[in-house]
């Protein structure tokens, strides 16, 4: 077993996590920064035991092992890549919003 995974954040998750960021930005920029740290300590806790984390709505339309960490009103999605020992975080997505589909 894998004692830590690199943890890479895709473009197009950074772009979800800059949406909500300016999202609360504009409302609260104190608690804007609060958050954000907070965020990216939720996302590095996916160096160890990635696993841990439940399968994501989006599997079934990927047809792959793609989970989840819950953050607040968001969800965290990724992938395990254990051959390369690289946990990728695909989407940044809030709770309310369909999943992600394939195609």
């Amino acid at each position: 077993m894998k004692s830590a995974y690199a943890v890479l954040v895709t473009p197009e998750a950074e772009a979800g996590i800059a949406s909500a960021f300016h999202y609360i930005h504009v409302r609260s920029p104190a608690n804007a920064e609060k958050w954000l740290n907070v965020l990216y300590q939720r996302v590095g806790t996916l160096e160890r035991m990635p696993r841990r984390c439940p399968s994501a709505r989006e599997s079934r339309y990927f047809g792959e092992d793609l989970r989840q960490l819950v953050f607040k009103s968001h969800r965290i999605v990724f992938r395990v890549e254990e051959a390369v020992g690289i946990v990728r975080v695909l989407y940044f997505r809030h709770a309310k919003q369909l999943p992600v589909r394939n195609g």
